[in-house]
């Protein structure tokens, strides 16, 4: 059970530093600060700016609470905030966690040619992968079917009624279930955002993953698998000008939004290649068929179309999975 403190003076203000400031629908403040305990302890605090935001805090911390209720290992767990405490300020929930350590995997993205670079593009991978894989067997429950692919399904159909693009969206999306429904996977913990700046390297390992607001004890875990493919190939073209070739990556233009995703998927390059191994390989290590790799990306990108908090950017992977491919021979 997860308590909660009310707060009814102004709390001491350690000194810290603030982290991240987004500018999302649920907006929060990331501060870096010192325990009050006098031990040294780093603690990150997550302030809500709205109410959204507020319920997005509190979601995080009952999942930090489900997880250490898991069996993770010593080294697993050190990679995971543990809650500290939540306060209640102003009608807003705040929370405190311990901080890991590490750099986010982001930053490194965005340095100059990384991911031009095949062996810096496949020790990316290969670190969140065995990171994920690590929360998978550690957490794994016995094999249930897999609906996941309905469940975006129904789901895209009740965000986007009425859209131009949502019967060729949902076509997609029916061929990808008609390939994951037979199949009978682990039901594992889920982070939710497993992206490429929600993972925390130092030392070359993951030394933390954060943001566990979407965080589940039990679910699907080709979630994680295929949101962090995504995610890596999505931003490719983030420095190239429009129209213009994309450094290290033959064939691929900044032509659009999706045009690093579709090159991931649909390429024949040394990064497309990459892409594939990454959810095949995900999925062998799950007991599934490396072939379901491509129905396993067109559901990822079905699920941001239904969950992303930002409409454009919800609306951009509905129109990117309209346009690809209904099914795409395995390699």
């Amino acid at each position: 059970m997860m308590r909660t403190e009310v707060v009814t003076s102004r709390p001491a203000v350690a000194p810290g530093l603030l982290l991240a400031a987004s500018k999302d629908p649920d907006a929060k403040l990331v501060f870096l600060a010192g325990a009050d305990d006098g031990n040294g302890t780093q603690l990150a605090v997550k302030v809500p700016v709205t109410s959204c935001a507020g319920a997005a805090v509190e979601a995080e911390g009952r999942a930090l609470v489900a997880l250490r209720r898991l069996p993770l290992d010593r080294e697993l767990a050190a990679t995971v905030p543990r809650l500290v405490r939540m306060v209640r300020w102003e009608q807003l929930p705040v929370l405190v966690t311990t901080a890991v350590p590490g750099r986010s995997m982001r930053v490194a993205y965005h340095e100059w040619r990384h991911t031009a670079r095949p062996r810096l593009v496949a020790r990316d991978l290969e670190l969140a992968g065995g990171w994920l894989n690590r929360l998978q067997y550690c957490t794994e429950r016995a094999p249930e079917p897999c609906g996941w692919a309905q469940e975006t399904l129904d789901g895209l159909r009740g965000r986007w009624d009425g859209h131009p693009d949502l019967p060729a969206a949902v076509l997609r999306l029916q061929d990808a279930a008609r390939r994951l429904e037979p199949l009978s996977l682990p039901v594992t913990a889920v982070h939710g955002d497993y992206w490429f700046g929600n993972v925390l390297v130092d030392h070359g390992r993951v030394s933390g993953v954060v943001d566990w607001e979407a965080g589940q004890d039990r679910g699907c875990p080709l979630r994680d698998l295929a949101r962090f493919a995504l995610s890596y190939a999505l931003y490719l073209d983030r420095h190239t000008s429009l129209g213009r070739p994309v450094a290290g990556h033959r064939g691929l233009r900044r032509v659009g939004f999706g045009a690093g995703i579709a090159y991931g998927l649909l390429g024949t390059g040394w990064f497309a290649a990459g892409i594939r191994d990454f959810l095949g390989d995900g999925l062998a290590r799950l007991g599934g068929p490396r072939s379901a790799w491509y129905a396993t990306a067109l559901t990822g990108i079905g699920e941001v179309a239904v969950q992303a908090n930002q409409d454009a950017f919800a609306e951009d992977h509905l129109r990117l999975l309209a346009r690809l491919p209904e099914d795409r021979a395995a390699r």
